[in-house]
Protein backbone atom coordinates (compact mmCIF):
# COMPACT_ATOMS: atom_id res chain seq x y z
CA UNK A 1 0.00 0.00 0.00
CA UNK A 2 1.20 3.48 -0.77
CA UNK A 3 -0.21 6.39 1.18
CA UNK A 4 0.85 9.33 3.23
CA UNK A 5 2.57 8.28 6.38
CA UNK A 6 2.45 10.40 9.49
CA UNK A 7 3.32 9.36 12.97
CA UNK A 8 3.14 10.68 16.43
CA UNK A 9 5.90 9.94 18.88
CA UNK A 10 6.49 11.18 22.35
CA UNK A 11 7.35 14.81 22.31
CA UNK A 12 6.91 16.53 18.97
CA UNK A 13 4.09 15.77 16.54
CA UNK A 14 5.88 14.35 13.52
CA UNK A 15 4.69 14.42 9.94
CA UNK A 16 6.74 12.34 7.57
CA UNK A 17 8.05 13.76 4.34
CA UNK A 18 7.03 17.25 5.50
CA UNK A 19 3.46 16.71 4.29
CA UNK A 20 0.51 16.91 6.67
CA UNK A 21 -2.55 14.96 5.55
CA UNK A 22 -5.95 16.29 6.58
CA UNK A 23 -9.38 14.74 6.06
CA UNK A 24 -12.48 16.93 6.35
CA UNK A 25 -15.65 14.94 7.02
CA UNK A 26 -19.34 15.87 6.86
CA UNK A 27 -22.57 13.96 6.33
CA UNK A 28 -22.87 14.02 2.55
CA UNK A 29 -19.48 15.34 1.35
CA UNK A 30 -21.33 17.77 -0.91
CA UNK A 31 -20.62 21.20 0.57
CA UNK A 32 -18.67 21.97 3.77
CA UNK A 33 -16.08 19.20 3.60
CA UNK A 34 -15.47 19.71 -0.13
CA UNK A 35 -15.16 23.45 0.43
CA UNK A 36 -12.63 22.82 3.22
CA UNK A 37 -10.63 20.49 0.97
CA UNK A 38 -10.44 23.14 -1.76
CA UNK A 39 -9.49 25.90 0.69
CA UNK A 40 -6.68 23.86 2.26
CA UNK A 41 -5.37 22.87 -1.17
CA UNK A 42 -5.03 26.57 -1.97
CA UNK A 43 -3.91 27.85 1.44
CA UNK A 44 -1.64 24.98 2.42
CA UNK A 45 0.42 24.58 -0.69
CA UNK A 46 2.75 21.60 -0.78
CA UNK A 47 2.88 21.29 3.00
CA UNK A 48 -0.60 19.72 3.09
CA UNK A 49 -2.54 16.97 1.40
CA UNK A 50 -6.27 17.70 1.71
CA UNK A 51 -9.07 15.16 1.45
CA UNK A 52 -12.81 15.18 2.10
CA UNK A 53 -15.37 12.45 2.68
CA UNK A 54 -18.91 11.86 3.87
CA UNK A 55 -20.80 9.20 5.79
CA UNK A 56 -23.50 9.14 3.10
CA UNK A 57 -21.88 10.83 0.08
CA UNK A 58 -24.06 12.67 -2.40
CA UNK A 59 -24.14 11.25 -5.93
CA UNK A 60 -22.40 14.38 -7.27
CA UNK A 61 -21.43 17.93 -6.41
CA UNK A 62 -23.77 20.78 -7.24
CA UNK A 63 -22.52 22.83 -10.20
CA UNK A 64 -23.27 25.96 -8.12
CA UNK A 65 -20.75 24.84 -5.48
CA UNK A 66 -18.04 24.26 -8.06
CA UNK A 67 -18.79 27.65 -9.67
CA UNK A 68 -18.68 29.30 -6.23
CA UNK A 69 -15.26 27.80 -5.49
CA UNK A 70 -13.88 28.50 -8.96
CA UNK A 71 -15.11 32.09 -8.66
CA UNK A 72 -12.83 32.45 -5.64
CA UNK A 73 -9.86 31.01 -7.53
CA UNK A 74 -9.92 27.75 -5.57
CA UNK A 75 -8.98 24.44 -7.19
CA UNK A 76 -11.98 22.35 -8.23
CA UNK A 77 -10.24 19.67 -10.29
CA UNK A 78 -10.62 16.28 -8.65
CA UNK A 79 -13.34 17.33 -6.22
CA UNK A 80 -16.12 14.77 -5.91
CA UNK A 81 -18.11 13.16 -3.08
CA UNK A 82 -16.22 10.26 -1.49
CA UNK A 83 -17.25 7.73 1.17
CA UNK A 84 -15.39 7.72 4.47
CA UNK A 85 -14.64 4.02 3.93
CA UNK A 86 -11.88 4.98 1.46
CA UNK A 87 -9.95 6.40 4.40
CA UNK A 88 -10.18 3.39 6.72
CA UNK A 89 -9.18 0.83 4.08
CA UNK A 90 -5.74 -0.75 4.58
CA UNK A 91 -4.42 1.07 1.51
CA UNK A 92 -6.04 4.38 2.44
CA UNK A 93 -3.90 7.43 3.12
CA UNK A 94 -2.36 7.79 6.54
CA UNK A 95 -4.07 10.76 8.21
CA UNK A 96 -2.54 13.33 10.53
CA UNK A 97 -5.80 15.23 11.17
CA UNK A 98 -9.48 14.33 10.79
CA UNK A 99 -11.77 17.35 11.16
CA UNK A 100 -15.54 16.98 11.11
CA UNK A 101 -17.34 20.04 9.80
CA UNK A 102 -20.96 19.06 10.52
CA UNK A 103 -22.88 18.19 13.66
CA UNK A 104 -24.15 14.96 12.12
CA UNK A 105 -20.65 13.71 11.34
CA UNK A 106 -19.42 14.74 14.78
CA UNK A 107 -22.00 12.57 16.51
CA UNK A 108 -21.15 9.40 14.59
CA UNK A 109 -18.81 6.86 16.14
CA UNK A 110 -15.26 7.60 15.01
CA UNK A 111 -13.93 4.97 12.61
CA UNK A 112 -10.42 3.56 12.87
CA UNK A 113 -8.69 6.05 10.56
CA UNK A 114 -5.35 5.17 9.01
CA UNK A 115 -2.67 6.69 11.21
CA UNK A 116 -2.79 8.28 14.62
CA UNK A 117 -4.85 11.29 13.57
CA UNK A 118 -5.67 14.27 15.73
CA UNK A 119 -9.49 14.49 15.76
CA UNK A 120 -11.35 17.80 15.89
CA UNK A 121 -14.86 19.16 15.38
CA UNK A 122 -15.38 22.45 13.51
CA UNK A 123 -19.12 22.83 12.96
CA UNK A 124 -19.96 25.53 10.43
CA UNK A 125 -23.00 27.54 9.37
CA UNK A 126 -25.24 26.08 6.69
CA UNK A 127 -25.36 29.24 4.55
CA UNK A 128 -22.76 28.65 1.79
CA UNK A 129 -21.22 32.14 1.95
CA UNK A 130 -20.95 32.09 5.76
CA UNK A 131 -19.62 28.52 5.60
CA UNK A 132 -16.93 29.57 3.14
CA UNK A 133 -15.68 32.56 5.15
CA UNK A 134 -15.74 30.60 8.42
CA UNK A 135 -13.80 27.70 6.92
CA UNK A 136 -11.34 29.98 5.16
CA UNK A 137 -10.46 31.79 8.41
CA UNK A 138 -10.09 28.55 10.35
CA UNK A 139 -8.03 26.80 7.69
CA UNK A 140 -5.65 29.72 7.26
CA UNK A 141 -5.03 29.67 11.03
CA UNK A 142 -4.63 25.88 10.93
CA UNK A 143 -2.18 26.04 8.01
CA UNK A 144 -0.06 28.64 9.82
CA UNK A 145 0.52 26.43 12.88
CA UNK A 146 4.05 25.02 13.29
CA UNK A 147 2.79 21.42 13.01
CA UNK A 148 6.17 19.70 13.08
CA UNK A 149 7.64 21.81 15.89
CA UNK A 150 5.03 21.48 18.64
CA UNK A 151 4.22 18.67 21.05
CA UNK A 152 1.14 16.68 20.02
CA UNK A 153 -0.91 17.93 22.98
CA UNK A 154 -0.22 21.55 22.05
CA UNK A 155 -1.25 20.94 18.42
CA UNK A 156 -4.44 19.18 19.59
CA UNK A 157 -5.33 22.10 21.86
CA UNK A 158 -4.75 24.65 19.12
CA UNK A 159 -6.72 22.70 16.51
CA UNK A 160 -9.64 22.36 18.94
CA UNK A 161 -9.47 26.08 19.79
CA UNK A 162 -9.78 27.00 16.12
CA UNK A 163 -13.40 25.78 16.28
CA UNK A 164 -14.28 28.93 18.21
CA UNK A 165 -13.21 31.19 15.32
CA UNK A 166 -16.22 32.46 13.44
Amino acid sequence: CRGLRGSSKRGKFRVSEGVTSVLFVCDDNAAASVMAEAILRAAGGRRFRAFSAGFAPAPSLAPELLAFLAGRQLPVTGLYPKPWTEFVAPCGPRLDFVITVSEGAAHRPAPEWQGDAVLAQWSVDQDPADMFWMLQRRIKIFASLPHSRLPRRSIENRVHAIAAWQ
